[in-house]
Protein backbone atom coordinates (compact mmCIF):
# COMPACT_ATOMS: atom_id res chain seq x y z
CA UNK A 1 0.00 0.00 0.00
CA UNK A 2 2.48 2.53 0.99
CA UNK A 3 4.67 1.85 -2.35
CA UNK A 4 1.63 2.41 -4.28
CA UNK A 5 0.80 6.04 -2.35
CA UNK A 6 4.79 6.98 -3.00
CA UNK A 7 4.64 6.42 -6.49
CA UNK A 8 1.27 8.49 -6.87
CA UNK A 9 2.78 11.58 -4.66
CA UNK A 10 6.59 11.21 -6.44
CA UNK A 11 4.98 11.27 -9.56
CA UNK A 12 2.85 14.80 -8.56
CA UNK A 13 5.96 15.64 -7.37
CA UNK A 14 7.76 15.20 -10.35
CA UNK A 15 4.98 16.62 -12.84
CA UNK A 16 4.92 20.11 -10.27
CA UNK A 17 8.69 20.63 -10.70
CA UNK A 18 8.58 20.14 -14.52
CA UNK A 19 6.12 22.16 -14.91
CA UNK A 20 7.74 25.15 -12.21
CA UNK A 21 10.85 24.48 -14.66
CA UNK A 22 8.88 25.69 -17.97
CA UNK A 23 7.88 28.41 -16.22
CA UNK A 24 11.24 29.24 -15.02
CA UNK A 25 12.06 29.97 -18.88
CA UNK A 26 8.65 31.46 -19.90
CA UNK A 27 9.25 33.58 -17.35
CA UNK A 28 12.59 34.92 -18.82
CA UNK A 29 11.35 34.37 -22.43
CA UNK A 30 8.46 37.26 -21.40
CA UNK A 31 11.11 39.22 -19.87
CA UNK A 32 13.38 38.49 -22.73
CA UNK A 33 10.36 39.83 -25.11
CA UNK A 34 8.89 42.54 -23.14
CA UNK A 35 5.70 43.13 -25.26
CA UNK A 36 4.88 46.13 -23.97
CA UNK A 37 8.28 48.03 -25.08
CA UNK A 38 8.21 46.13 -28.45
CA UNK A 39 4.83 46.78 -29.26
CA UNK A 40 6.08 50.61 -29.21
CA UNK A 41 9.09 49.98 -31.54
CA UNK A 42 6.87 47.81 -33.73
CA UNK A 43 3.98 50.41 -34.26
CA UNK A 44 6.75 52.77 -35.82
CA UNK A 45 8.55 54.66 -33.10
CA UNK A 46 11.86 55.28 -34.54
CA UNK A 47 13.85 57.07 -32.06
CA UNK A 48 15.76 54.94 -29.96
CA UNK A 49 15.62 52.77 -32.40
CA UNK A 50 19.54 51.54 -32.46
CA UNK A 51 19.39 52.00 -28.76
CA UNK A 52 16.55 49.17 -28.36
CA UNK A 53 18.48 46.95 -31.15
CA UNK A 54 21.60 47.17 -28.83
CA UNK A 55 19.28 46.49 -26.18
CA UNK A 56 17.79 43.51 -27.34
CA UNK A 57 20.88 42.37 -28.44
CA UNK A 58 21.97 41.91 -24.99
CA UNK A 59 18.93 40.33 -23.55
CA UNK A 60 18.56 37.68 -26.14
CA UNK A 61 22.31 36.64 -25.50
CA UNK A 62 21.25 35.77 -21.74
CA UNK A 63 20.62 32.02 -21.08
CA UNK A 64 18.06 31.11 -18.49
CA UNK A 65 20.30 28.40 -17.21
CA UNK A 66 23.29 30.62 -16.81
CA UNK A 67 23.64 32.90 -13.97
CA UNK A 68 25.22 36.36 -14.63
CA UNK A 69 26.60 38.74 -12.00
CA UNK A 70 24.26 41.36 -10.46
CA UNK A 71 25.76 44.14 -12.08
CA UNK A 72 24.82 42.98 -15.34
CA UNK A 73 21.06 42.83 -14.41
CA UNK A 74 21.43 46.30 -13.06
CA UNK A 75 22.65 48.04 -16.08
CA UNK A 76 20.09 46.05 -18.71
CA UNK A 77 17.25 47.52 -16.40
CA UNK A 78 18.57 50.94 -16.51
CA UNK A 79 18.81 50.60 -20.35
CA UNK A 80 14.87 49.09 -20.49
CA UNK A 81 13.95 51.95 -17.70
CA UNK A 82 15.71 54.65 -20.53
CA UNK A 83 13.67 53.35 -23.25
CA UNK A 84 10.97 52.65 -21.62
CA UNK A 85 11.34 57.06 -20.83
CA UNK A 86 11.87 57.27 -24.54
CA UNK A 87 8.52 55.83 -25.73
CA UNK A 88 5.85 56.20 -23.80
CA UNK A 89 4.38 59.31 -25.03
CA UNK A 90 2.64 60.60 -21.97
CA UNK A 91 5.50 60.67 -19.57
CA UNK A 92 7.44 58.37 -17.40
CA UNK A 93 8.97 58.72 -14.16
CA UNK A 94 11.66 56.29 -12.49
CA UNK A 95 13.32 56.80 -9.05
CA UNK A 96 16.19 54.29 -8.46
CA UNK A 97 18.10 53.81 -5.05
CA UNK A 98 20.76 51.22 -4.85
CA UNK A 99 21.66 50.52 -1.01
CA UNK A 100 23.43 47.44 -1.52
CA UNK A 101 27.06 47.04 -0.87
CA UNK A 102 29.75 45.33 -2.12
CA UNK A 103 27.40 43.83 -4.89
CA UNK A 104 29.95 43.30 -7.40
CA UNK A 105 30.31 39.60 -6.97
CA UNK A 106 26.61 38.45 -6.40
CA UNK A 107 25.74 36.04 -9.11
CA UNK A 108 21.93 35.68 -10.11
CA UNK A 109 19.56 34.11 -12.42
CA UNK A 110 19.30 36.68 -15.57
CA UNK A 111 16.82 39.00 -16.02
CA UNK A 112 15.58 37.77 -12.37
CA UNK A 113 14.63 41.30 -11.29
CA UNK A 114 12.51 42.26 -14.23
CA UNK A 115 9.09 41.01 -14.38
CA UNK A 116 8.24 42.85 -10.96
CA UNK A 117 9.55 46.34 -12.97
CA UNK A 118 8.06 45.17 -16.14
CA UNK A 119 4.76 44.66 -14.65
CA UNK A 120 4.35 48.37 -12.75
CA UNK A 121 5.70 49.63 -16.06
CA UNK A 122 2.57 48.29 -17.78
CA UNK A 123 0.27 48.37 -15.20
CA UNK A 124 0.73 51.11 -13.10
CA UNK A 125 -0.18 55.30 -13.75
CA UNK A 126 3.40 56.07 -13.90
CA UNK A 127 3.40 59.89 -15.95
CA UNK A 128 3.83 62.19 -12.93
CA UNK A 129 7.06 63.32 -11.18
CA UNK A 130 5.26 62.86 -8.23
CA UNK A 131 4.23 59.59 -8.61
CA UNK A 132 7.07 57.08 -9.94
CA UNK A 133 8.08 53.67 -10.64
CA UNK A 134 9.91 53.29 -6.90
CA UNK A 135 12.64 51.16 -7.35
CA UNK A 136 15.21 49.96 -4.23
CA UNK A 137 17.42 47.37 -3.86
CA UNK A 138 18.61 46.64 -0.23
CA UNK A 139 20.04 43.67 1.76
CA UNK A 140 23.39 42.20 1.75
CA UNK A 141 25.59 39.50 -0.67
CA UNK A 142 23.64 36.96 1.37
CA UNK A 143 19.96 37.99 1.22
CA UNK A 144 18.83 40.33 -1.51
CA UNK A 145 15.52 42.61 -0.98
CA UNK A 146 13.91 43.99 -4.21
CA UNK A 147 11.34 46.54 -3.82
CA UNK A 148 8.92 48.29 -6.72
CA UNK A 149 6.09 50.62 -5.95
CA UNK A 150 4.01 52.17 -8.42
CA UNK A 151 0.74 54.43 -8.58
CA UNK A 152 -2.00 52.36 -8.71
CA UNK A 153 -4.09 51.91 -11.85
CA UNK A 154 -7.89 52.35 -10.92
CA UNK A 155 -9.29 50.76 -14.34
CA UNK A 156 -7.33 47.60 -13.55
CA UNK A 157 -10.02 45.53 -10.79
CA UNK A 158 -6.83 43.35 -9.46
CA UNK A 159 -3.46 44.91 -9.87
CA UNK A 160 -1.18 41.96 -9.68
CA UNK A 161 -2.91 40.05 -12.30
CA UNK A 162 -1.46 38.89 -15.67
CA UNK A 163 1.29 36.59 -16.72
CA UNK A 164 4.25 38.56 -15.61
CA UNK A 165 3.41 37.98 -12.38
CA UNK A 166 1.96 34.46 -12.44
CA UNK A 167 4.54 33.11 -13.84
CA UNK A 168 7.60 34.96 -12.14
CA UNK A 169 6.07 33.43 -9.05
CA UNK A 170 6.28 30.01 -10.18
CA UNK A 171 10.03 30.42 -11.44
CA UNK A 172 11.03 31.41 -7.78
CA UNK A 173 9.44 28.60 -6.73
CA UNK A 174 11.58 26.31 -9.33
CA UNK A 175 15.14 29.16 -8.66
CA UNK A 176 14.91 29.27 -4.87
CA UNK A 177 12.54 26.77 -2.86
CA UNK A 178 12.14 28.02 0.53
CA UNK A 179 14.63 30.87 -0.10
CA UNK A 180 12.35 33.50 -1.40
CA UNK A 181 9.34 35.12 -0.04
CA UNK A 182 7.42 37.87 -2.66
CA UNK A 183 4.68 40.26 -0.58
CA UNK A 184 1.97 41.74 -2.84
CA UNK A 185 0.07 45.16 -1.26
CA UNK A 186 -2.04 47.86 -2.58
CA UNK A 187 -4.41 50.68 -1.44
CA UNK A 188 -6.11 52.86 -3.14
CA UNK A 189 -2.98 54.99 -4.12
CA UNK A 190 -0.02 52.55 -4.32
CA UNK A 191 0.74 49.40 -5.27
CA UNK A 192 3.97 47.61 -4.17
CA UNK A 193 6.06 44.26 -5.07
CA UNK A 194 8.70 43.05 -2.56
CA UNK A 195 10.63 40.06 -2.90
CA UNK A 196 13.43 39.19 -0.58
CA UNK A 197 15.80 36.45 -2.06
CA UNK A 198 18.34 34.34 0.34
CA UNK A 199 21.55 33.74 -1.81
CA UNK A 200 23.11 31.19 0.62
Amino acid sequence: MSGIINRFFGKKVLINEELLALADRLSFRNSQLDSFLMGHFLKGYKTSLDEYFAFQKQVLELQVDRFESIQIELDLLKQYLKLIEHVVADGFSVKWENKLPCHEEIMLPPLIFFPMIQHAVKNGYNTMSSHPVRIRLSGSPKVLIWEVSYRVNHYLEDQFSGTLLVDFQKRLAYLFPQKHNLLLNSNSNTARITLSVQLF
